[in-house]
């Protein structure tokens, strides 16, 4: 009996093996890709790097990398379950990897998916921790959003550049006239109606009880604001790379603002949208064209292509251990 069952074992671990490399394949290749439209601008990204201070460099890379730190904490929180810190936070650096390969961030949330359970958390919760953590992630976004207009409203006028009214009026009506579409035809009513007894109701239900379990709840909200005020501190440091000056309040809202509408964008990595919205938002609040394409391609390097680079090394170690 055991002769029959080592080879079939045996051959589910090469089928298991050989779909793995290309998975991983695909995923480089993919990062290659979208790296090879840079190209074309080699002589620019160039410039901005000779021209950046490496310790701000440095720092940009470190104060990014602290986000997987911050986010690891978040997901540790929400899940409510044991597990190492350090593997968590080499999870969402590989993710860096599988998110640059993958529009929307859905490759992000597939692999925490896969680690939680891996680590014996079944799918379907699994699923609902992700969707949870990203949640709350939206909600501290959405505060520290509100807060900086409010605060940093003082020193740098945020909304100098917010569109008019009729704009406004526009797009609110579009999503009214979608939203009553998608309720008044039946198979999508029927669809919004099976994604939410799937998923809504129990991102709700872990919702509440992470509002009961104050220490969890102080985690999760700690490590999503971590996760965004991280992104704008590498910005912010990119800035002071290039001679751009101290802007930490113009860092933050761009990134909150110009950053998060860039990567609804479906392309993997949101490539191209994300340094349009970087230096459209820096030369709205007065940055010089060229120091503000010189610090959003320093931004990229620090807070993509170099994390990309580690996450593919983790990704590998994370594999090996039979982690992800």
């Amino acid at each position: 009996m055991s002769e029959q069952t080592e080879p079939e074992d045996s051959r589910h671990a090469r089928r298991v093996r050989h779909g793995r490399r290309i998975v991983q394949m695909v995923l480089v290749g993919t990062v290659v890709y979208l790296a090879v439209p840079l190209v074309s601008q080699a002589d620019k990204v160039a410039d901005a790097l000779v021209r950046a201070d490496p310790w701000w460099m440095l720092a940009s890379l470190a104060f990014f990398l602290c986000g997987s730190v911050a986010a690891a904490l978040s997901l540790r929180a929400c899940a409510g379950v044991t597990m190492p810190f350090r593997s968590a936070v080499e999870m969402q650096i590989a993710a860096n990897f599988v998110g640059t390969a993958t529009p929307a961030s859905v490759g992000t949330m597939a692999l925490a998916v896969r680690y939680l359970n891996r680590r014996g958390v079944p799918l379907p919760v699994a699923g609902a921790v992700v969707g949870l953590q990203g949640a709350v992630q939206f909600l501290v976004h959405v505060v520290l959003l509100a807060a900086l207009v409010i605060f940093g409203g003082r020193s740098v006028d945020l909304l100098h550049e917010a569109p008019d009214e009729h704009v406004v009026v526009a797009v609110t009506g579009l999503v009214l006239v979608l939203l009553a579409v998608a309720l008044g035809v039946p198979r999508l009513r029927q669809a919004l109606t099976r994604v939410w007894q799937e998923h809504g109701r129990e991102i709700v239900s872990n919702l509440t009880t992470l509002v009961r379990t104050p220490r969890r709840l102080g985690a999760a909200v700690l490590g999503a604001a971590g996760t965004t005020l991280s992104s704008a501190a590498a910005l912010w440091a990119a800035i002071l790379a290039v001679s751009g000056g101290s802007h930490p309040v113009m860092a933050a809202f761009t990134t909150m603002v110009g950053e998060t509408l860039a990567t609804a964008a479906p392309t993997p990595g949101g490539i191209g949208a994300v340094e349009a919205a970087l230096v459209a938002s820096m030369t709205a609040f007065g940055l010089a064209p060229g120091t503000a394409l010189a610090a959003a391609f320093g931004y990229r390097l620090t807070s993509t292509w170099i994390p990309v680079l580690i996450g593919w090394l983790l990704y590998n170690r994370l594999q090996r251990r039979g982690e992800i």
